[in-house]
Parts: C-alpha cells; structure tokens; sequence
C-alpha cells in the first residue's frame, strides 16, 4: 500500500529527525478536532509505530521526501501468511485475553511479542476488545497497558 501526502515536511524537519521523534504539526486544526474525538492516542508517535509494526518480519515501510511530497510505502505482510491457521483455532482476540488473564496487565509491544502479531494487528484487535468490554486499558502514553476483565 502506497499514501502520498502533497507538500514535504511541516517546518523543514527532515525524515531523520522526524524518527527520532521530532514532531510538527501541519494542520493544528485538524489535529484539535481528532483529539477530542479521542481519535488521536499519542502525538507524533506515528512513524515509530509504522516502523514498530514491522518488526520481526524482515521488510520496513519505505519513504519518499521531496519538497513537493511525502510518500509511504507499506509492504504486504498478510501476501505470504494467508495460508497459515491460527494456532488451537483461537482468534488473535481469544489469544490476547487468554494472554492477560494469565500474564497481567502488558504493553501492546509485550502482547505483539508474546503472540508474535504485527504492532497493528494487536492494537486494531485491543481496541475491538476494549470497545467489547473484554479488556480494559491502564495509564496512558508510553504507559498504557491492557488487563483482562
């Protein structure tokens, strides 16, 4: 999957800079509006969480910068994996709470290692269990983590 995004980098910040978490804001507007929409989890922490995703599988999202555009590519990661069954016929949700009723309360990083799911993967099925009530979320920001109910 490719996203082109007209226009280069807010306020000349380079693609280095920006993975080593320098943040800047090209729409404050819009950004004010997502947030209060509880839309937005964290503030500049998008390009770590692409390359989070990624880890483990031998391929990283690749990028483009011009002063005319920024662009990312995302390597397929379900082409080779569609095959594969899911281990005693458990959904990645049944796993994830079966993981923190036995575990505790952990980190999406600690529930994607233990499970051995993509960064994105385990935090579209943490929020679908959250929205069900299976799990709740604990602290914010770098601190959050889920607990089985």
């Amino acid at each position: 999957m490719e996203i082109l995004s007209p226009g280069g980098i807010p306020d000349g910040l380079t693609l280095d800079e920006i993975k080593d978490g320098m943040t800047a804001v090209r729409n404050p507007q819009l950004v004010h509006i997502l947030d209060k929409m509880n839309y937005i989890e964290n503030y500049g922490t998008g390009i770590n969480r692409m390359f989070e995703s990624y880890d483990g599988t031998g391929v990283q999202p690749e990028f483009k910068v011009t002063p005319h555009m920024f662009k990312v590519i995302f390597p397929n990661l379900n082409y080779n994996n569609k095959s594969k069954k899911v281990e005693n016929n458990l959904s990645d949700a049944d796993r994830i709470v079966l993981l923190l009723q036995e575990k505790g309360a952990l980190s999406i990083k600690e529930i994607s290692s233990y499970l051995g799911l993509t960064i994105y993967k385990t935090r579209k099925n943490v929020r679908e269990l959250i929205a069900q009530k299976n799990i709740k979320k604990i602290g914010q920001s770098v601190n959050t983590k889920y607990k089985s109910r």
